[in-house]
C-alpha cells in the first residue's frame, strides 16, 4: 500500500483576511483528508499595522499605536466569535489573543522609552501577525473537526541574525522538522505553521523578508521531501502581467523554475524570490492556485523548460534607486574595488543590476525598509571613495521567458512598441531568460501596456501554455 502524498499548502494574507476567507481555507484543507503542512500568513494588512505600531511607538505616540493595535486585535476576536462555536475552544482562543495583546503592549512601552527602532525590534513586532492569525485559524479548524496541531515556526526554522531578511540554517531546520513535524505527519495529522517568521539559534525572533511565507512553505516542503508545494493566493496562477495594471492578462499553465526565479527576482509578487531554490534542489513542483476560485487548475512550476523562444510574462519593480559612482583619482582601480565591495558587504543592499566600466559604476538597488535604515551610512561611506550621485524614482521592467536569444527581432519589437520611452539602461545577456529596462517611474503603466499588447495581444497564443484569465474577467465585470 503506497503512502499518501505529502503536501504543503500555503495561504497568504488575502486568503485569511476574514471569517469568510478562513472558512473557505478550512474547506480546501479538508480535501484530501491526509497529513499535510498548512502555512498561513498574517491577516491581510496585519503586518503593515504592526510596523505602523512599531514606528509610532519609537516616536512616543503610544496612544495612537495602541489604537491601531486594538483595531487589529478586534479583527481576531471577531473571527473567533464567528468561527468558533464551542465555548471551551472559544475561551482558549480568546485567552491566547489577549496574551498576545499584553505582550505587544509591553514592547510598545519599552520602545517608547528607548526611542530607537532597530530591525531586530521591528521583527519582534512583526511576528505577532502570524502568531495571532494561526491561533484563530487553529481553533476554527479544531471547531470544524480537523485533526490539527499548531506549531511555532520559530521552534522549527532557525536562521542567521540578519533581522528583516534572515536566511535559514537548513541543517538545524531539518533536525527540528524530523523531531517535531514528521511524527505528526506520520499520524496523518494536519500541521498548522506560520509563514514569514523564524528565530536565531538563541531563540530571538526573526523574519525572512516581506511576503516570505512562500519561502517558509518551500522550506517545509524541502524538509519533508513533499510531493507538491501549493501556494494559495488571490489570482488564478502565474499571469502574463500584473492584473492590477493590465485588464486582459492570460494565465500560464506551466512555467520553469528558472523562469519563475527571474520573474520573482524582478518584482512579480506571485511567488517570493527565495521560494524557488529549495523546491528546485529537491525537484518538488510548486502549484500556484486561487483560494477564491478553486475551479482553476492554477500554474505548475517545475523543472521542465517547455515552450522555448516565448515571452511568458512581463513584470516590474518599483522604488528603484540608481547609484552612480566615479572612483576618486587618489585610489587605484584595485583599492577602489576592494573598498567598494567591503561597503556593499557591510550594508548588504538588494542589488538588482551592477554595471561597470573603467572609470564608472552604476548600481541599481530596490529601496525597502532595510535600505532606508542603512541609507545614510551607505551614502557617507560611498562618498569617501567616489564622486557619488543618487537618482530616485526609477522602475525596472523585465520580460521573462526561455531562450530569448532565439526570438527574432526581440530588441526591435521592444523598442518599437515603446516609441516615446527612453531606456536609461538595458540588461540582456547574463542568461537567456530575461530582458530588463530601466525607466522613469512615470512611464511604468504605459510601458507595461505597450509591451503586453506587443507580445501577448497582437500575437496568436499557444493555447497549451496560455489560458484566459476567467477570474480576472469576472472581477473586471463587477467593477
Amino acid at each position: 500500500m503506497s503512502s499518501p502524498p505529502k503536501i504543503v499548502m500555503k495561504f497568504g494574507g488575502t486568503s485569511v483576511q476574514d471569517s469568510e476567507a478562513i472558512r473557505n481555507v478550512i474547506n480546501i484543507v479538508k480535501q484530501p483528508p491526509t497529513g499535510k503542512i498548512v502555512v498561513v500568513s498574517a491577516l491581510a494588512k496585519g503586518t503593515n499595522s504592526l510596523e505602523q505600531i512599531a514606528h509610532l511607538s519609537s516616536e512616543q505616540k503610544v496612544e495612537e499605536a495602541k489604537e491601531i493595535l486594538n483595531t487589529l486585535i478586534n479583527r481576531h476576536y471577531k473571527i473567533i466569535d464567528e468561527l468558533v462555536s464551542n465555548s471551551e475552544l472559544k475561551a482558549e482562543a480568546t485567552e491566547k489573543i489577549l496574551n498576545y495583546h499584553r505582550q505587544i503592549e509591553e514592547i510598545i512601552s519599552g520602545l517608547a522609552i528607548i526611542r530607537e527602532l532597530t530591525l531586530r525590534t521591528l521583527d519582534s513586532f512583526r511576528v505577532f501577525g502570524e502568531l495571532m492569525s494561526s491561533t484563530v485559524i487553529f481553533y476554527a479548524m479544531k471547531n470544524d473537526g480537523i485533526c490539527v496541531e499548531l506549531i511555532d515556526s520559530r521552534d522549527i526554522i532557525k536562521t542567521d541574525n540578519e533581522y528583516s531578511r534572515a536566511y535559514p540554517d537548513f541543517e538545524l531546520t531539518l533536525e527540528n522538522t524530523n523531531k517535531y513535524i514528521l511524527p505528526l505527519l506520520n499520524e496523518e495529522k494536519t500541521v498548522l505553521a506560520q509563514g514569514f517568521i523564524a528565530s536565531t539559534i538563541d531563540g530571538i525572533s526573526t523574519t525572512m523578508g516581506r511576503e516570505s511565507s512562500d519561502f517558509s512553505a518551500a522550506i517545509y516542503g524541502a524538509m519533508i521531501n513533499a510531493d507538491e508545494i501549493q501556494i494559495w493566493t488571490d489570482v488564478d496562477g502565474v499571469l502574463t502581467a500584473d492584473p492590477n495594471i493590465i485588464d486582459n492578462t492570460l494565465k500560464l499553465s506551466e512555467i520553469s523554475f528558472q523562469e519563475m526565479e527571474e520573474l520573482s527576482n524582478f518584482g512579480a509578487k506571485v511567488l517570493h524570490k527565495n521560494s524557488i531554490l529549495p523546491a528546485y534542489k529537491k525537484n518538488i513542483p510548486i502549484r500556484v492556485l486561487n483560494s477564491k476560485n478553486t475551479s482553476s487548475n492554477g500554474t505548475i512550476v517545475n523543472s521542465s523548460l517547455n515552450f522555448p523562444g516565448l515571452i511568458k510574462s512581463v513584470t516590474y519593480k518599483k522604488n528603484i534607486i540608481v547609484l552612480r559612482l566615479k572612483p576618486k583619482e587618489s585610489l587605484n582601480q584595485y583599492m577602489f574595488w576592494e573598498m567598494f565591495l567591503n561597503i556593499l558587504s557591510k550594508h548588504k543592499p538588494q542589488i538588482d543590476i551592477l554595471v561597470s566600466s573603467n572609470n564608472a559604476i552604476i548600481v541599481v538597488i530596490a529601496e525597502n525598509n532595510y535600505t532606508k535604515i542603512h541609507y545614510d551610512d551607505l551614502k557617507n561611506e560611498m562618498e569617501e571613495i567616489s564622486e557619488f550621485l543618487i537618482i530616485k524614482d526609477k522602475v525596472l521592467i523585465t520580460l521573462v521567458g526561455s531562450n530569448l536569444y532565439s526570438i527574432t527581432d526581440l530588441e526591435q519589437r521592444i523598442f518599437c512598441s515603446l516609441p516615446e520611452v527612453k531606456a536609461e539602461s538595458v540588461v540582456f545577456g547574463f542568461n537567456s531568460h530575461s530582458f530588463t529596462l530601466l525607466l522613469e517611474a512615470g512611464k511604468l503603466e504605459s510601458s507595461l501596456k505597450c509591451l503586453h499588447r506587443e507580445f501577448f495581444e497582437n500575437n496568436s497564443m499557444d493555447l497549451e501554455l496560455y489560458e484566459k484569465n476567467q477570474y480576472q474577467q469576472l472581477i473586471n465585470s463587477k467593477k
